[in-house]
């Protein structure tokens, strides 16, 4: 097991995935990078110590190792609700040296936009020049300076729903430009990262975006990597069975077991409170969804089949309403489900916990 440590918290044996990122950056752009996974299994975290610590030498004065050029925008940190708010997120007017000197941005705002003159910038929020054409020619112009680009997108399904000139879908816009970068002129690396698996799925199911694509997923630790960190932390042997059992791998759940233990008499309270908080979301989203008596059935029967064979697994021979369940589950975070094996799990194991206090 390897830690790192960043952001004060540690990075629990990551190797293999920083290093397949890396790889991937150096090799030539061909497909988009779709990185998913559960909820809370670490893909936001990975990704920018990646860009941090692995794409600059030095981040905070945005001096990169070797001739990359990033940008990493992470949508969850932006109020999206129309195309403008977007234009907003993504694009800011070149500044003067005096305008640099006066307003210092942080280096993680400034990886996350692009500096365009500010009469472009303009034109492209009045419609008169089109945002995808202006980011193209910013790429190329990176290109020809010798830079390789690398674009990041954290969340993005985010612009879903939203439309430039009330007809054209800003997502299908996107991911167009994002298959120009990659596949057709292979000027920039794109990755793409979210947690919502039903969107993946979506994704994934397109021929056009599947052809153009790679999946890579990030998933909680296993067992064993588990166990050893638990053990340098100084846990018994009973106690890592007994977190194993109620967290599995969900690193920020058993680093939030770290720091409020001591509020509970015992480990066993603490984990039973916590599977609890599970069970409750679960009940509330059963009201909240006013599901019609077939879905719940589904639903408990795909519970039974987690709790009973580790996973269940949609195959031919089930109903086509079980993906529509599924769906509904997997968009609340209840459930995950791996569009590329058809496995559906808890989010978590904290999940599955919260499942045997259905009493099914």
């Amino acid at each position: 097991m390897n830690t790192r440590t960043f952001r004060n918290e540690k990075l629990i044996d990551r190797d293999n995935e920083i290093n397949f990122f890396l790889d991937w950056f150096r090799s030539l752009p061909k497909l988009i990078l779709w990185v998913y996974g559960p909820k809370s299994s670490g893909k936001t975290t990975l990704i920018e110590y990646v860009v941090e610590k692995e794409l600059f030498e030095d981040f905070e004065n945005l001096k990169p190792k070797g001739n990359w050029w990033v940008k990493y925008i992470n949508l969850r940190r932006y109020l999206i609700s129309n195309y403008s708010s977007f234009i907003e997120a993504i694009l800011t007017p070149e500044k003067d040296d005096k305008g640099k000197k006066e307003e210092k941005l942080s280096a993680s705002f400034n990886i996350g936009v692009f500096n365009i003159k500010a009469e472009l910038l303009n034109e492209v929020k009045n419609k008169e020049k089109d945002l995808f054409k202006v980011l193209m020619e910013e790429i190329q112009n990176r290109t020809k300076k010798n830079r390789q680009p690398i674009i990041i997108i954290d969340e993005i399904q985010t612009l879903e729903d939203i439309y430039i000139n009330g007809d054209r879908e800003l997502l299908k816009e996107f991911l167009n430009f994002c298959v120009s970068l990659t596949k057709e002129t292979h000027l920039s690396h794109v990755v793409i990262l979210s947690s919502n698996t039903v969107f993946i799925d979506r994704i994934y199911n397109d021929a056009r975006l599947k052809e153009t694509s790679r999946f890579y997923k990030v998933d909680h630790l296993p067992k064993d990597i588990t166990v050893e960190w638990l053990s340098s932390e100084g846990f018994k042997d009973d106690e890592i069975n007994l977190i194993w059992d109620y967290l599995g791998g969900s690193i920020p759940q058993i680093q939030r077991l770290m720091m409020f233990r001591k509020e509970f008499k015992t480990l066993k309270e603490y984990l039973e409170h916590q599977a609890f908080l599970a069970y409750s979301q679960i009940v509330m989203f059963y009201h909240q969804g006013k599901f019609p008596k077939e879905e719940i059935e589904i639903f408990e029967n795909i519970c039974k089949e987690i709790l009973n064979n580790g996973s269940f697994v949609l195959s031919k021979d089930r109903d086509s309403k079980y993906l529509e369940v599924i769906s509904k589950w997997a968009e609340k975070e209840i459930l995950f489900f791996d569009p590329l094996t058809l496995e559906v799990k808890g989010n978590s194991r904290i999940y599955e916990k919260g499942m045997e206090k259905l009493e099914l």
